[in-house]
């Protein structure tokens, strides 16, 4: 049984750490997410369906706390910053959850 490292072994695994950190610092992807809330005998439809024009995928679909909860997610332009304009409000506030449809 070996317990030390070869001087190529930890080589190559401050290398990969250093890849690790560059990637980590300038990833070439970017992601934002949101998610809505509604009521559970709301029908989400027309507000997924708005979030599907804009780019939003739906990636998760829960139901908890007696309200559904729908998590989206969009990829960013690469260098780019979501704008203040273009991110979703978030449609929740401390009243409890947002109800939508009859």
């Amino acid at each position: 049984m070996r317990f030390l490292k070869t001087e190529d072994e930890r080589g190559d695994r401050i290398q990969a750490l250093e890849d690790r950190m560059a990637r980590d610092a300038n990833p070439e992807r970017r992601w934002e997410y949101h998610v809505l809330r509604v009521g559970p005998q709301a029908r989400a439809e027309h507000q997924l369906n708005e979030l599907g024009a804009k780019g939003w995928q739906l990636v998760q679909a829960i139901e908890t706390e007696g309200h559904l909860a729908f998590y989206l997610e969009r990829e960013l332009p690469p260098s780019e910053e979501p704008a203040a304009e273009e991110q979703v409000p978030n449609e929740a506030d401390d009243s409890g959850p947002d109800t939508f449809g009859p």
